[in-house]
């Protein structure tokens, strides 16, 4: 499977606006090349219609835009498909967070409780979620699911995934599902 790309070399400065929130903007260049996109496309990560911005060293995952939405790859690396499932797609729509401004304990959080949701407790809602694991700012503009308990209900969820910052990729907002509705901007209040 081709990736689907579309040249950008007249692209205009507006699509892509600085927010400067990242404390060391030059040890988090993009690492995910062209050929890892590829991959990526290749393993169905994403709809065949989506359209992936080509490897760009100069855009920071902190950028807003009107036109294209950050992702980390991360939650692919778990084996997430966009759209994400319901339970985690609530989540973004409720926090108001954009995908990669999530720590990736967020993304191990909410599969786990997408499980336990489909096969144990459907009432679970989201709402429900800050009772174990309140939602707070981790440093620029970062956010993860801090565990209230000193026993957390799941294990290891805190794991640090070293070089995680490196890992976006830009997708078109009109070429996927509820693109256009997609946070422009990273939220940057303290809590949510």
């Amino acid at each position: 499977m081709a990736t689907r790309t579309r040249s950008h070399t007249g692209e205009s400065s507006e699509t892509f606006a600085q927010q400067n929130l990242l404390k060391n903007p030059e040890k988090e260049v993009c690492a995910i090349d062209n050929a890892d996109i590829a991959a990526m496309r290749a393993s169905g990560a994403f709809p065949d219609k989506a359209i992936i911005r080509p490897f760009d060293r100069s855009v920071q995952s902190d950028v807003s835009s009107q036109e294209w939405i950050c992702f980390p790859s991360y939650p692919f690396s778990l084996g997430l498909r966009y759209p994400f499932p319901e339970f985690t797609m609530q989540f973004f729509r409720k926090t108001s967070l954009s995908f990669s401004q999530t720590m990736p304990m967020v993304w191990r959080v909410l599969i786990v409780l997408n499980q336990i949701k489909a096969l144990h407790v459907p009432k679970l809602c989201i709402e429900d979620i800050p009772i174990a694991y309140p939602l707070r700012s981790h440093g620029s503009s970062r956010f993860l699911l801090f565990s209230t308990s000193s026993n957390p209900l799941i294990l290891k969820a805190t794991k640090n995934e070293d070089g995680r910052q490196k890992k976006f990729f830009f997708v078109r907002r009109d070429s996927i599902a509820e693109g256009n509705s997609l946070p422009v901007k990273w939220l940057t209040t303290g809590r949510v």
